[in-house]
């Protein structure tokens, strides 16, 4: 179940699937997946295994078959680090969508070279902008009219709530607050930079299937 917020006339969709969508649009927006960062791990010494490549693809693939879609977003940080094998794999698979367009919003982590980015379909930006006034980007802008709502990622924003018997979750959000909404990571190995809940802001906690409000008290 879906959380619809409201900007300008413009509706957004909080997924569960921790991305957001824009029916009129046609936009999917996703941050932070930070292909590769298991494989990084691994060359620093670190015994863990290999990210399922294919079971990520899958993840996005279910979205981009389940809405109508015609340009994806990453918000930055869509691989992690140096080159990877797992480029030239997402390589081949932005070529089964050729319908779709891809564009990034580059992150402090897409430092791969300009000429890697220039054998693949995805278009580098450092902002997106749209006429109802969202504008996307890695992290947030400064100086932007009040107009504007700013879409960003960077921080992979949790919180924390408490239920029955004394047990508490910490749960990835997707977080509002002074004409900013912060996108959880796409990616699954981040962790969650806490934010509490307040006055002046708003969380949106993921819980399994469904994008719920966190209230004052926690759920």
């Amino acid at each position: 179940m879906a959380k619809k917020l409201s900007w300008n006339g413009l509706d957004i969709f909080l997924l569960a699937q921790k991305a957001l969508y824009i029916p009129v649009h046609r936009l999917l927006v996703i941050s932070d997946w930070h292909l590769g960062k298991l494989g990084h791990f691994r060359k620093e010494g670190f015994f863990i295994p290999q990210m399922n490549l294919e079971e990520e693809f899958l993840r996005l693939g279910s979205l981009l078959t389940s809405l109508e879609v015609s340009k994806v977003v990453f918000l930055g940080d869509l691989f992690h680090s140096e080159w990877n094998y797992e480029w030239d794999a997402f390589t081949d698979y932005l070529k089964t969508f050729p319908q779709i367009d891809f564009v990034l919003t580059r992150g402090n982590h897409d430092i791969l070279p300009a000429e890697r980015f220039g054998t693949i379909a995805l278009h580098v930006v450092n902002q997106l902008v749209l006429a109802e006034g969202l504008v996307f980007s890695h992290e947030p802008l400064s100086g932007l009219d009040n107009s504007c709502l700013n879409i960003v990622g960077h921080v992979h924003p949790g919180c924390e709530i408490a239920v029955r018997g004394r047990q508490t979750f910490r749960l990835p959000c997707f977080h509002l607050e002074d004409r900013v909404l912060t996108l959880p990571a796409f990616g699954r190995w981040t962790g969650l930079y806490m934010i509490r809940k307040k006055s002046n802001n708003r969380l949106f906690a993921v819980v399994n299937d469904a994008v719920i409000e966190v209230p004052e008290s926690g759920l």
